[in-house]
């Protein structure tokens, strides 16, 4: 039974009995989306239902029913994002394609804020679990589609805000155990408060021990992860603070290389142990005069101290690769005014400064053969925005243009990105939007300039590179342009339905390309713009219901479709790779009770066939057939039971919640990125947790 057969089936199955419905007061997820406001999609506070393109927004409430345990885990299940494990974190993308394993192509923040890693454009760490605890997450709004008119680099496929708690929204302490297979074990706790009429404080900390859920680091390897995460948010009147740290250690690996050609024993291994410190302080203020005029601003600084790609890939080519070491930062800030007093506009006008560091990364660095001098070890910039929302027929019909420029900069020329959109209300149930988008993405660092080895083979007794990275300071910048339409039906207020289309058109897309040089030289890897074009054709069907008191839930589908313009091949003949982007995808999750305190929830995440790069079919086969097959599609159930125990305290009931997770309940153990050794996911889990409130 195909992808789309299953959907409908399980539409037409609730839609029936929901369409049937009086409207009542029951609301969806006990949130009404169309009444969360957001600011992703505009920089301003505006309501869901006004946001233009198409933006998807994570509940609390979603996130507290939900089985996922990590923020990745929790959007897989949001149509149009692609998420799989590599050898180090989660990798997400949203109507994308790419081997590219660091998320470079996704704006992440944190309450507004930028937090893309300097050094590799995407997670500010790796190894990595998680990037940002769950247990402080609020909600999360996910823009589809470019958004460099408003944030500049990196907003390339979409945007992803996370929007944290405050210490009014926890009003006291929650603590959280959690353990299972894979020797996890966990205990976080929180203290929120509010002070006063205008301030709150919120205080937050966890401890995690586990292991990556891929046969390589579980099985074989038996490494283990040890970390530490705090966050601290203060906030008065308009004025916000915050600070995360992110601590862990990995355990490293050695991976025998039964090579004939080479001298026993030898071995491809990592430093001894992977250490990493992010630290992330932001502070932000928004201020509005009687509804005329506002201003606001955020200054931001990131820094990470710890290993880089040598600490994996080149652990013995110098000893300061195999220690942590100050690998850079960034500081960003932005200043904005509105101007509300015409009727029928609302004006936003902004800046940015950001300075983008290296430091000790510079170690790794380099120009390549045949260069002189140093590669450069920062960058720097200073970009302006202006958007216009439009107001028309009494707020039926909005327009929303605008433009960011981005200056030109030490490494870079200056960048134009245009952006329209348009929302109509076409009747009190039906909306309907169109839009037109454009972005670009900056090479980063380790793209441009990552200049050591890349395999090697070694023991006690020596040491020799199989590949190297080759740098390419050459690199332009990628570019994608994006038409939208779509629209949304609410049936009722227990059934709602979104669909939107895309088409995507891609220049100077970044491949990482792997080749052979004459002998004795090491084989290369280095990335390079493919000299083709292609185009991204797509739909994102979502449907939200509730059913009765004490059953909801939510279907949806993604079908995504890519081709290369023309027969361009890059440096090493290879045609554009569309790696990793299934054409089909579907979510579905049931949710039930709480009856007599019992709860629960069915989640399903199935992906179709898709295909990794052609190089790693050819390393899988030990060299002797480099044919290109599809990975085979799979689904991954999980489910969580809660009990909740009433307990008294000071006077208030808070609940005392047990809970017990099944993962992967199917057993599946799919490749979801391809490379040399066994990345496979582990197979079914189980985990127990507990949470209590006083």
């Amino acid at each position: 039974m195909g992808p789309r057969i299953l959907l409908f089936a399980l539409v037409a199955s609730i839609a029936y009995p929901l369409l049937a419905q009086e409207p009542g007061e029951v609301k969806l997820f006990e949130e009404d989306e169309s009444e969360i406001r957001i600011k992703a999609a505009t920089k301003t506070d505006i309501p869901l239902s006004k946001a233009p393109g198409s933006v998807t927004v994570i509940t609390h409430a979603q996130i507290k029913e939900s089985g996922a345990r990590t923020i990745p885990d929790v959007v897989q299940l949001v149509a149009g994002m692609n998420i799989r494990w590599n050898p180090m974190v989660q990798t997400m993308d949203i109507r994308g394609f790419g081997s590219n394993p660091f998320t470079s192509r996704l704006l992440l923040m944190i309450d507004g804020v930028p937090f893309n890693a300097g050094d590799k454009g995407g997670f500010p760490q790796q190894p990595a679990l998680d990037f940002f605890v769950l247990q402080n997450v609020k909600r999360i709004e996910i823009v589809r589609g470019p958004g460099s008119a408003l944030y500049g680099e990196n907003a390339f496929w979409g945007v992803l805000n996370i929007v944290t708690l405050s210490g009014e929204d926890l009003q006291g302490v929650e603590v959280e155990v959690f353990g299972g297979d894979r020797e996890t074990g966990s205990v976080g706790a929180s203290f929120g408060r509010k002070l006063g009429e205008s301030g709150s404080i919120l205080v937050s900390a966890k401890y995690l021990e586990s292991q990556f859920p891929m046969v390589f680091w579980a099985e074989e390897q038996n490494s283990k992860v040890n970390g530490s995460d705090v966050f601290l948010k203060a906030g008065y009147k308009g004025l916000q603070a915050s600070y995360y740290r992110h601590q862990d250690t990995v355990d490293g690996f050695s991976e025998a290389i039964p090579d004939p050609a080479l001298p026993p024993g030898a071995a491809f291994f990592s430093a001894p142990q992977l250490e990493q410190t992010v630290d992330i302080f932001a502070t932000k203020y928004d201020y509005t005069k009687s509804g005329k005029w506002s201003v606001g601003g955020d200054f931001s600084y990131s820094r990470r101290f710890g290993m880089h790609c040598a600490g994996c890939h080149a652990s013995i080519e110098q000893p300061e690769f195999a220690a942590p070491a100050n690998h850079g930062g960034q500081m960003i800030g932005d200043f904005r005014v509105g101007l509300h007093m015409v009727p029928g506009h609302d004006l936003l006008v902004g800046v940015e400064s950001r300075k983008v560091t290296t430091h000790d990364h510079a170690d790794e660095l380099g120009l390549g053969p045949g260069q002189t001098g140093e590669a450069p070890d920062y960058y720097s910039k200073q970009a302006v925005y202006v958007q216009d929302q439009m107001s028309f027929a009494d707020d039926r019909f909005r327009v929303v243009g605008g433009f960011r420029y981005d200056g030109k900069s030490n490494l870079f020329d200056d960048k134009l990105s245009p952006r329209l959109a348009g929302v109509f209300d076409a009747t009190d149930r039906l909306v309907l939007r169109a839009g037109w988008s454009t972005a670009f993405r900056f090479p980063n660092f380790s793209e441009l300039y990552q200049d050591s080895w890349f395999f090697f083979a070694g023991n006690s007794l020596f040491a020799a590179p199989l590949a190297v990275f080759s740098p390419n300071p050459g690199l332009e910048p990628e570019q994608i342009e994006t038409f939208e339409f779509g629209g949304e039906y609410r049936f009722n207020p227990n059934l709602s339905a979104k669909v939107d289309f895309y088409r995507s058109h891609l220049t100077d897309f970044i491949v990482l390309t792997y080749g052979l040089a004459p002998p004795p030289n090491p084989a290369f890897v280095h990335f390079e713009n493919h000299p083709d074009e292609a185009n991204i054709w797509g739909t994102d069907v979502e449907l939200r219901f509730r059913a009765g008191k004490g059953f909801r839930g939510f279907a949806n589908y993604s079908y995504q479709t890519q081709e290369q313009v023309g027969e361009l091949r890059d440096s090493v003949g290879n045609l554009m790779e569309m790696s990793y982007a299934p054409a089909n995808k579907f979510n579905v999750g049931g949710y039930w009770g709480p009856f007599e305190g019992v709860s629960g929830n069915v989640e399903l995440h199935w992906v179709g066939e898709y295909v990794g790069p052609s190089f790693y079919y050819f390393v899988r086969s030990n060299f002797t057939d480099p044919t290109v097959r599809p990975l085979p599609s799979y689904g991954l159930v999980d489910f969580r039971v809660n009990y909740d125990i009433p307990i008294g305290w000071n006077g208030k009931e808070r609940p005392w919640r047990i809970s017990f997770y099944g993962k992967n309940l199917l057993d599946e153990m799919p490749f979801q990125t391809l490379i040399g050794v066994d990345t496979r996911l582990v197979g079914r889990e189980f985990f127990f947790g507990t949470t209590f409130q006083f």
